[in-house]
């Protein structure tokens, strides 16, 4: 009977598996086709004087079925991002223990945000209630798509649960003991503090939003759960019951629906597709053959081929295990130190600042900015920070001798160049399209997609099974992003109901205290939040208290979101959590002390570039002034 039962869960297991798989396979699937869409829409509309009537519909339509299919696949593969920082020290049983708990704490959430999804698609429905725009469709059709997701991803997470469960059962089992904290002790007190949380919420809202969320973060909760589940509570007793709570498919359909936030999984699924088309090998030769002769030279290639990456993948950490994979072996062979080798296959990554960036896009989406200016205003730091990390490596070798000259004739370069034009067109066409005004943001980031599989067909290093992974993989990734958007976005509707915004830069204004105190303030603030959390929660998590104060500093919203970016680009250089620090560590397995030791030259230089964008604006704002 236990065995019936047993081979019973295994068959329900696998088709909740199977399901989750073929959901975002059919979203990403429909993402590519989104990609194909909108590159001919931008075509039509510009070169055939004939815009289309049905691709923004569509494409949005999409976009919101996308986010939810998505997700739970995420959950199974348990890539939503969270901050094990402590909880990843602990004996398997522990760990496993605290799995539970947040996956419990997840399910609340994802049951609420079903269960309300489907009173706002029942009431669409009763309605009869239709979308905007050229092409007109129920509403309920859209809305359907958060119901559905939610109960795939529920199922998922009682698939988790019930494998973390036979995981402990087969930990007991185990002859030998487990020392540190043990599961029952840790289920007390994770008990404890959640209590002692909720309790803080009948004394300060604000603090008690404070003090949960730092609380589940503490525990490892995945951000994008902990976020919602925190603006969750704050929602029911800021309303005083469970009315409030149909604020949540109103965030979920204005972060579907919008149109700036597409651009986040197609340059996630361009980005991932480049990666792995063979594109960093053929920079990174390109650069070799023309800056090796020079002291450094092959030092001040990867820098600079990070840099173009950068201008093509918009992901720091793709970046840099790309860079890392194609030049720590020739750096090495070519006699560079050990310690400046690392540092700059680590240090020299700016994907979050040289557009095109995800940051960016996420940053003008919160602050509504124009990420077009936001890009622009990238440019010329993102440049100054490759000249200055180069210039440090030239410095290094010229000091020490650590390096040995490479030399090609004029014939080997001018080959290496004729194979890389394609590579060097990238930029320009993705980049291009949206400074001259041939296309938006979004639809960049189509015909980056586009751009990628030209590339991968012309490398032919991606087949038909890895191209499939290249869509899973990039669907998960943007999903994620997106999910901790709209947990951040709950909670920060609860923020500002609250007022913690308009009143803390009240009682800034009111302190006294110089614009530079509190900007250094700011700063040293985000720099800590990168010890723990990723660049994206960061960013969703401080954006919202911060830009509102600006204008009463004297910050320009554009000037501080580059500098944000090159703040949680050093945030990716500090441990305990740097993942560009772990992503190194992982491909080179070298002690994680010598990692840490050897970007600390290229953490000063962010610093410093940060200080400069404070002193001098003007490096930031300069080009986007003269492309109005």
């Amino acid at each position: 009977m236990i065995q019936s039962d047993h081979n019973f869960a295994h068959r329900i297991g696998r088709l909740v598996d199977q399901t989750s798989w073929f959901a975002v396979l059919l979203a990403g699937c429909l993402m590519m086709a989104v990609a194909l869409f909108m590159s001919f829409e931008a075509f039509a509309r510009h070169f055939l004087d004939s815009p289309t009537s049905w691709v923004m519909s569509v494409s949005i339509f999409i976009f919101m079925w996308f986010i939810f299919l998505s997700t739970p696949y995420g959950i199974k593969v348990d890539k939503h991002v969270a901050c094990d920082v402590f909880v990843s020290r602990l004996p398997d049983d522990t760990r496993q223990s605290l799995g539970i708990a947040t996956d419990i704490l997840s399910f609340l959430y994802i049951l609420s945000m079903g269960y309300f999804g489907y009173t706002a698609f029942t009431e669409a429905l009763d309605f009869g209630s239709m979308s905007e725009g050229l092409v007109r469709y129920p509403i309920w059709m859209l809305l359907l798509s958060i119901p559905s997701g939610m109960i795939l991803c529920l199922f998922q997470i009682l698939r988790n649960i019930h494998l973390r469960t036979r995981c402990l059962h087969e930990l007991k089992m185990q002859s030998e003991k487990l020392s540190g904290l043990r599961p029952a002790t840790a289920m007390i007190l994770f008990l404890i503090s959640i209590t002692a949380g909720i309790l803080v919420f009948f004394i300060s809202q604000p603090f008690g939003i404070l003090a949960f969320a730092l609380i589940l973060l503490f525990w490892g909760a995945p951000i994008s759960f902990a976020l919602g589940s925190v603006g969750l509570i704050g929602l029911v007793f800021f309303h005083g019951g469970p009315a409030g709570l149909n604020t949540l498919p109103i965030v979920a359909e204005h972060t579907g629906t919008n149109f700036l936030l597409l651009a986040i999984p197609l340059f996630t699924l361009g980005g991932i597709i480049l990666s792995r088309s063979g594109l960093g090998e053929e920079m990174y030769e390109l650069s070799s053959r023309w800056l090796g002769w020079m002291p450094g030279g092959l030092g001040v290639a990867t820098c600079i081929t990070g840099g173009i990456l950068a201008a093509m993948i918009g992901s720091s950490t793709a970046v840099t295990a790309i860079v890392t994979l194609v030049a720590m072996q020739p750096l090495l062979a070519r006699g560079y130190d050990k310690t400046l080798a690392i540092g700059t296959v680590t240090g020299s990554s700016l994907g979050l600042i040289i557009p095109p960036s995800i940051g960016f896009i996420v940053y003008g989406f919160l602050t509504d900015t124009s990420v077009g200016e936001l890009f622009l205003a990238g440019v010329i730091p993102g440049a100054i920070l490759v000249c200055m990390f180069s210039a440090y490596v030239i410095l290094y070798c010229k000091i020490t001798g650590r390096y040995e000259p490479v030399s090609y004739s004029w014939k080997d370069r001018i080959i290496s160049l004729r194979k890389s034009v394609i590579i060097l067109l990238g930029p320009v066409f993705v980049l291009g399209s949206i400074y001259t005004g041939l296309a938006t943001p979004t639809e960049a980031g189509a015909i980056l997609v586009l751009y990628s599989l030209f590339c991968s067909l012309i490398f032919k290093k991606i087949n038909f099974k890895g191209l499939i992974q290249c869509i899973i993989d990039s669907s998960v990734l943007s999903t994620m992003i997106l999910m901790i958007m709209m947990g951040a976005l709950i909670m920060s509707n609860v923020i500002t109901l609250l007022q913690v915004p308009s009143n803390l830069t009240q009682a800034i204004i009111n302190s006294g205290l110089p614009t530079y105190a509190v900007l250094i303030c700011i700063v040293l603030f985000i720099l800590i939040l990168g010890m723990f959390l990723d660049g994206g929660s960061i960013t969703v998590l401080t954006v919202p208290v911060i830009a509102p104060m600006l204008p009463a500093l004297g910050v320009d919203t554009v000037v501080f979101g580059v500098i944000l970016m090159m703040l949680i680009e050093t945030a990716l250089l500090t441990p305990p959590v740097g993942l560009n620090i772990f992503t190194v560590k992982g491909i080179l397995n070298e002690p994680l002390s010598l990692i840490i030791k050897s970007v600390i030259p290229f953490v000063l230089i962010l610093i410093f570039g940060v200080i400069l964008v404070f002193v001098w604006p003007d490096l930031a704002l300069w080009l986007p002034s003269r492309m109005r």
